[in-house]
């Protein structure tokens, strides 16, 4: 029997279950990610352009987009840790 499905929470909000101790795995996926949908609106100019380079690389553009979110803050992390 399958586990009913828990509310959905803001990341904010699963955080700090997670920080008073509280079980927080029903917000997880089995690989461990816990995921949120966001829509984002882009300008044109700036759509096709992200188009374009998925084109050139053979990437869908939701990937393209995890992908330079994923490393813009790793990036602004790696400095971050410098200054500290």
């Amino acid at each position: 029997m399958r586990k009913p499905r828990s509310k959905k929470l803001s990341a904010e909000e699963i955080a700090q279950k997670a920080e008073r101790g509280e079980d927080v795995s029903s917000h997880f996926r089995p690989s461990g990610i816990a995921k949120q949908r966001v829509n984002v609106d882009f300008p044109l100019e700036i759509l096709r352009a992200i188009d374009e380079d998925c084109k050139q690389l053979g990437v869908p553009r939701q990937s393209w987009i995890k992908t330079v979110c994923r490393e813009k803050l790793l990036e602004i992390y790696k400095v971050m840790s410098k200054v500290s």
